[in-house]
């Protein structure tokens, strides 16, 4: 067969080849890839649940009253008894402190002021039935006295004599009178009120007595019985038409200390010189028996 002839070579421009080895020669720059942000996703922290009993107990709260509102610690209220005993106390103290000297000494205590602690003390009056009380009974000084009894007023009068009295060559009172006291037992009459006196060298005891009866729980009837003198045994009676009785009412009672006020209110004062046989847990309460109570037969 025939042989076909090669193909004529196109010839290629120069310049299109130079422009090809140089796009060969440059470097080509890599391209970054666009960075994708991804979403991020923050942990949860796992709580464990509550226990039963914590809700029981919120739940307990809720239902629970709340708390009073808190005191104010810088004010306290003082227990009322003791600050009634304390009243009592301190009245009573200054009580004895004004009239300690007794009416032997001449004394003349301030009437407004024994007037005004006799009112505070008497407000404490320990004893509910005084005038049936057997604390009544015992021997009683006279510490102070604005009474109008037979008694009192002749031994005030006698007090003024022996105040006016002039005195001996050595110095001594002429006329000198002790203390008074009055005992009170469970026989009539009840009330004896006795009262030493010395002229000079010569002594005597005076007496008067009476009888006690209760008329009610604070009230008492006096009615003399007699005056009496050791001086030759010498008796006087209170008899009719001479008969002296009065009212009085007992405002204070305790162990050691009696406040009795004539009906004109004028108080007399005496404090226990013995000791008490009646047991001092029956203050405040009616006595068991009233067979050593004033007015008793």
């Amino acid at each position: 067969g025939a042989v076909r002839a090669p193909m004529p070579l196109r010839s290629v421009p120069a310049a299109r080849v130079a422009h090809l080895v140089m796009e060969a020669e440059e470097p080509v720059e890599p391209v970054e890839p666009e960075p994708v942000f991804e979403p991020v996703v923050e942990p949860v922290a796992e709580t464990a649940p509550e226990p039963v009993e914590d809700a029981a107990e919120e739940v307990a709260e809720e239902e629970s009253p709340p708390p009073p509102p808190m005191a104010d610690a810088s004010f306290e209220m003082p227990p009322l008894e003791e600050e009634a005993v304390d009243e009592g106390t301190i009245a009573k103290d200054a009580l004895k402190a004004e009239v300690s000297q007794g009416l032997s000494s001449g004394a003349s205590p301030d009437r407004a002021v024994v007037g005004e602690i006799l009112l505070a003390l008497e407000a404490q009056n320990p004893t509910r039935s005084p005038a049936t009380s057997p604390l009544l009974n015992g021997k009683w000084k006279f510490l102070y006295a604005s009474g109008v009894s037979p008694g009192l007023k002749a031994l005030q009068k006698l007090l003024r004599v022996t105040r006016a009295a002039p005195k001996s060559p050595s110095g001594a009172d002429v006329v000198d009178v002790q203390d008074t006291y009055l005992t009170i037992s469970a026989d009539q009459p009840r009330a004896v009120s006795s009262v030493q006196v010395r002229l000079l060298s010569f002594e005597n005891t005076v007496k008067l007595a009476s009888r006690l009866e209760a008329e009610s729980a604070v009230r008492l009837s006096e009615t003399y019985e007699y005056t009496e003198s050791d001086y030759m045994s010498l008796k006087l009676p209170f008899q009719s038409p001479v008969e002296y009785k009065r009212s009085l009412l007992v405002s204070y009672l305790d162990e050691e200390l009696l406040v009795v006020r004539d009906a004109s209110g004028r108080p007399d004062i005496l404090m226990r010189c013995d000791e008490v046989e009646w047991a001092a847990s029956s203050l405040g309460t009616e006595p068991a028996s009233d067979d050593s109570a004033p007015g008793a037969s």
